[in-house]
């Protein structure tokens, strides 16, 4: 085979299969549904840890029945438990462009009001705020989704920590996932023209032979 051929190939395939992974995602447990929190909650400690996540400082509450499930379903986490806790997971993440997805409310127990959840991921750091308003329910939680976009030279840990004043009310995160920067739209179709030719020039060649 013509070594530039070869090399079209491996390109091709190589900017295909990263096309294709794309949309996969790099933690686990992102609903909070394994394990869940039961009917209501489930408090857990600084030092602790539920499924893959980590308790880093503080408590916090997992939350299971007691409020509105984000749009994606599952459960839910309140950073503060008993004080302003944060929360961590190990993400499999490669070297590359990602993109962090996550729905974020808070306790509306503690009134209206602002809580602010600090989001650390690769090489970003960000303060998100999410505004308590009259309208806010345990059936109505007014999720917003959020996203933050980072980058990393391979695996990189997630946090997310409530920078709340002490109390059991604060935000809450759910709904979370990662996932790399796709390619632009045309790329398929690009890789798909590479392979094309590529195999078109082999074929040429071996019957000009």
């Amino acid at each position: 085979m013509n070594k530039h051929v070869k090399y079209a190939l491996v390109a091709g395939s190589m900017l295909l299969a990263s096309f294709t992974t794309a949309n996969a995602d790099y933690i686990t447990d992102g609903d909070f549904s394994n394990p869940n929190g039961g009917s209501s909650f489930t408090t857990y400690s600084n030092g602790s840890s539920f499924g893959p996540w980590n308790v880093t400082s503080g408590t916090v509450d997992l939350i299971g029945g007691l409020w509105q499930s984000p749009t994606v379903g599952g459960g839910s986490v309140d950073l503060n438990g008993n004080a302003p806790g944060s929360i961590s997971q190990a993400a499999s993440t490669t070297a590359g462009n990602f993109l962090l997805t996550f729905s974020l409310s808070a306790n509306p127990a503690g009134g209206l009001g602002l809580h602010t959840v600090q989001v650390s991921v690769g090489d970003a750091i960000q303060n998100f705020v999410f505004n308590v308003l009259p309208s806010q329910t345990f059936a109505n939680m007014n999720y917003i989704v959020e996203t933050l976009a980072f980058h990393t030279t391979g695996a990189t840990t997630l946090s997310f920590a409530s920078l709340d004043a002490a109390s059991p009310y604060g935000p809450v995160v759910g709904g979370v996932s990662i996932s790399a920067v796709p390619l632009p739209a045309s790329a398929p179709l690009f890789v798909a023209a590479l392979l094309a030719a590529a195999g078109f020039y082999h074929y040429n060649k071996k019957r000009v032979a």
